[in-house]
Parts: C-alpha cells; sequence; structure tokens
C-alpha cells in the first residue's frame, strides 16, 4: 500500500450513511459535547484562585513586571502568555487570578481541539465524541487548567496548528506555530512536526513562515527591552541548571526513569505500555487493513520523539509533563477504534469523567500553608519555597541547602514534602498530616509536625501504620 500524503486531500467522511448514520449523528451535531465543556469550565470556575507553584507565582509577577533576571517569571520568559494574562489582568485586576484564567482559557481547547483533529486526520466524524470525552476525563485536562502555568495554552496552539495544517489554512498555522513557541519555548520539540509539515507545501512557504517570524521578533524585542543580552546569559544558566542540578531529569540522573515508570503507571494505569506497543504497531497495522486514511509513519516517529523527549529532558515528578505524549496518543490511537467501539469508548470516558468530578477547594500546598502558619515556628521544604515566603509570615528553609535545613529542623521546624517522611529522618519524633490532591495529576503534601510528646520509635509505627492505611484505602 502506497504511504499516504503527510497532509491528506479533502475526501468524503467514512462511515457515512448505513446502520452507522445514526451513530454519526450526534458526532455531526456536538451540541451535547458543547454543553457539557461549558459545563465542566463552570465546574472549575467554581475552585478557589490560588497559586500553588513557584512557577505560577513567577508567571503572576511577570504580569505586573516582566523581567526573567528577577523570575518574573523564570527563563525563557515566556511572553505570549504574559501577554494573554495581561490582557485578562484588564478585566480582573488580580495577577494571581489572571494566570489562573489564562491557564483555563487554553485548557479548556485541548478536548475539542484533539476530537477534531482525530476526525480530520481519520477521516472519521464519529470519533468526535470518544476523543473529545477522553481528553476532557483525563486527571491532566483540570490540573492543567488550574495550574497557572502556560502548557495549557501552548498545548491548544499546537493542537490548533496541526489542525490548520490538515485544513490548508497555512497562514493560520503558522500563527499558531509561532505562539505555541512564543507562548512555552520550551516546546520547541513539539513544533517539528508541524514546521515540517509546513514547509513541505510547495507555493506557500512565505505564507507559513512569516507569521512564525513576526511573532518570534516580537517576542524577542519584549524580552530584549527588560534584560537585554543578560537575558542569553541567563538561559545558558537556567538550561545548565535543569539538566545538571535541580531539573531532576532522567539525562543528568539516570534513576528517574524509574520515576518516570511510576509516573505513567499512576496516571495512564500500568495498562500504558500496551498504548504504546499499539501506537508502535500502527504503521503495520495500516498497511494490513489497507486503511484509505492511513497516516504517514512520520506522524509514529513523531510521537517516539516527543516520548523520549519528555523521559530524558522532563520531571518525572510532575505528571504534566506527560500531556503532549498522551494528547497526541488519544489521537493517533482513535484510528484503531473499529466502528462498533466508538460509542462504548465515548460511555467510558463519559464515566470517567464524572469519576473526576469534586467538590472545589484550595490545592493542597494552601491546606498544608494554612495549618503550618497554626502549628509550626518554621519550616522546611523544597516546594514552593518562594511560594510559601510570599505568601505565609513562616521562615522558609530550601530543602536543597542539607546544612541550613538541619539546622532548621533541629531547632523545631516542621518539614514539608511530596513523600511520607519516616520520623528517623527528623531529629525529634513527628506527626504527620496528609493533604490529597485535588486531581490525580496534582501532587500531594506531607506535612511533618514535630511531637514531643510522643515518643520517637512509638511515632515511626505509627507513620508507617498510618502511610500502609493510606495506600490500601
Amino acid at each position: 500500500m502506497p504511504t499516504a500524503p503527510l497532509i491528506p486531500n479533502p475526501s468524503p467522511a467514512r462511515g457515512e450513511g448505513g446502520r452507522h448514520h445514526g451513530r454519526l449523528r450526534f458526532a455531526n451535531r456536538p451540541y451535547l459535547l458543547i454543553l457539557l465543556q461549558l459545563a465542566w469550565l463552570g465546574w472549575l470556575q467554581a475552585f478557589p484562585v490560588a497559586l500553588d507553584s513557584d512557577d505560577a507565582l513567577n508567571f503572576a509577577h511577570g504580569v505586573t513586571h516582566f523581567s526573567v533576571l528577577e523570575f518574573s517569571p523564570h527563563f525563557p520568559g515566556y511572553p505570549a502568555f504574559i501577554w494573554l494574562a495581561r490582557l485578562i489582568n484588564l478585566l480582573v485586576d488580580d495577577p494571581a487570578r489572571a494566570v489562573q484564567w489564562a491557564s483555563l482559557l487554553g485548557s479548556s481547547l485541548l478536548a475539542p481541539l484533539a476530537a477534531l483533529l482525530a476526525v480530520k486526520l481519520w477521516q472519521r466524524p464519529s470519533l468526535l465524541a470518544p476523543v473529545w470525552l477522553l481528553v476532557l476525563a483525563l486527571p491532566l485536562t483540570p490540573t492543567l487548567a488550574l495550574s497557572g502555568l502556560s502548557d495549557g495554552p501552548a498545548l491548544a496552539a499546537w493542537l490548533g496548528s496541526l489542525l490548520a495544517l490538515q485544513q490548508r489554512r497555512i497562514a493560520l498555522a503558522g500563527l499558531l506555530l509561532g505562539l505555541l513557541l512564543a507562548l512555552r519555548p520550551s516546546y520547541f520539540v513539539l513544533a517539528l512536526l508541524p514546521l515540517w509539515l509546513g514547509l513541505a507545501q510547495d507555493g506557500t512557504r512565505v505564507r507559513f513562515v512569516l507569521p512564525i517570524a513576526l511573532v518570534g521578533l516580537t517576542s524577542l524585542l519584549f524580552v530584549w527591552q527588560a534584560d537585554g543580552w543578560a537575558y542569553f546569559s541567563e538561559g545558558r544558566r537556567f538550561t545548565d541548571g535543569h539538566f545538571t542540578l535541580w531539573g531532576n531529569t532522567a539525562a543528568a540522573h539516570g534513576d528517574r526513569l524509574l520515576s518516570w515508570a511510576r509516573t505513567f503507571n499512576d496516571q495512564l494505569t500500568p495498562l500504558w505500555p500496551l498504548a504504546v506497543g499499539a501506537l508502535l504497531m500502527l504503521p503495520l497495522w495500516q498497511r494490513s487493513k489497507d486503511h484509505t486514511a492511513a497516516l504517514s509513519p512520520l506522524w509514529t516517529l513523531y510521537w517516539l520523539v516527543l516520548l523520549f523527549w519528555t523521559l530524558f529532558g522532563q520531571n518525572p515528578d510532575n505528571p504534566r509533563h506527560l500531556a503532549p505524549v498522551t494528547l497526541l496518543g488519544i489521537v493517533l490511537l482513535a484510528g484503531w477504534l473499529p466502528r462498533r467501539g466508538e460509542w462504548p469508548v465515548a460511555v467510558a470516558g463519559l464515566l470517567l469523567l464524572a469519576a473526576t468530578f469534586t467538590q472545589p477547594r484550595p490545592p493542597a500546598m494552601v491546606q498544608a500553608a494554612k495549618l503550618a502558619e497554626k502549628t509550626c515556628p518554621a519550616l522546611v521544604t523544597q516546594w514552593g519555597v518562594r511560594l510559601l515566603r510570599e505568601t505565609t509570615a513562616l521562615p522558609v528553609t530550601d530543602g536543597w541547602y542539607k546544612g541550613d535545613a538541619a539546622l532548621a529542623l533541629s531547632q523545631g521546624a516542621c518539614r514539608l514534602s511530596r513523600r511520607p517522611i519516616a520520623a528517623s529522618e527528623m531529629p525529634t519524633a513527628v506527626r504527620q498530616h496528609w493533604f490529597a490532591p485535588r486531581f490525580a495529576a496534582e501532587p500531594g503534601l506531607w506535612l511533618a509536625i514535630p511531637s514531643l510528646q510522643t515518643p520517637h520509635k512509638e511515632s515511626d509505627k505509627k507513620h508507617r501504620k498510618s502511610t500502609k492505611n493510606r495506600q490500601d484505602n
């Protein structure tokens, strides 16, 4: 079977008519999906506005004063996300709310864009509902929406550029690709396939490249006016630190690959190797089935590139870094669905979506900070150090500095961590409090509070029993 073009020619949607016509009616009239999307958006709006990471705090600072050197925000600056947050801030006059709403706005587009891309790639309108519902049901999606970070808008620009290329809207695809790189420059790997597809179109290269160049030049001037040549020095320092010191990447620490395996298990269930195997077999499966809408093997190769970039260049402690490979994987695997399997998958997506709904509440970081302010004289942590220093009255010691951390703990400081803290790691006996995440893709937190009334060994025993009970639950 000859390889299909990278951008397929327009053709009638497959599967129309016959016994499938009634099933496609809902997909071709997605009013219920739009209403469900609006309900999902309203549910997330009910969550209190709260920053729960240093990165989100840096973005909030960047809304009022932009300087990469002052970590407002951190490198590489994310100029388009700052522009979007500033526009929203004109309406709300609250930088924290502005960055959270910017994330929410971009993340709310992920499900419809992924579904439309799957429909266009596989030329099957009936894929709209199952893909839309599956993406909406991912714990990653509400996590990105409330993170106050640039991931959601950047992923929306990425999916939008791929969709625009499939629709042969070359100038729009170039504009969205430029915005992708301006929203989150670290997503440059995501730009490889749309860049290749756009440049492969004869006679339209100028229309494709010009918007990218204009957005890139505007972004460069924006960061230049704030920091000048020092921006590039900060970029070199930040990149070196990410890959060698504090980034927790497998490129510098090989054992982080095991952490990625745990993250995959937690986010995608232990069945994720089956999905990876299916993606690798995708080109052979298309040949065996003689699909008229077969994709180029370049799509599978592109997904593999994203996977290796995630494994070796990203931090497994942050499940949100799985979003690109997960979204593209769902779009590509949608082609495996048999005609009779589309609606069972849609129903399963709806049930999974219902399981993600939870009562609106502040993130674990905010809850832990409130308790720490009431019960702790000081705090030692490696997470949200700047955020806690600016939002609480507590003296906060950065846990990366072992000597300072040991001294603070010996003087009665509490310890905040993403993992259970054994009593033997503390100089005195402790009581531990667990703050559950709102969604499975968010981190939970443990707060260890010194307890002089509890013997050390007894505290350690109680801690192990409590941890085992929680894990069993």
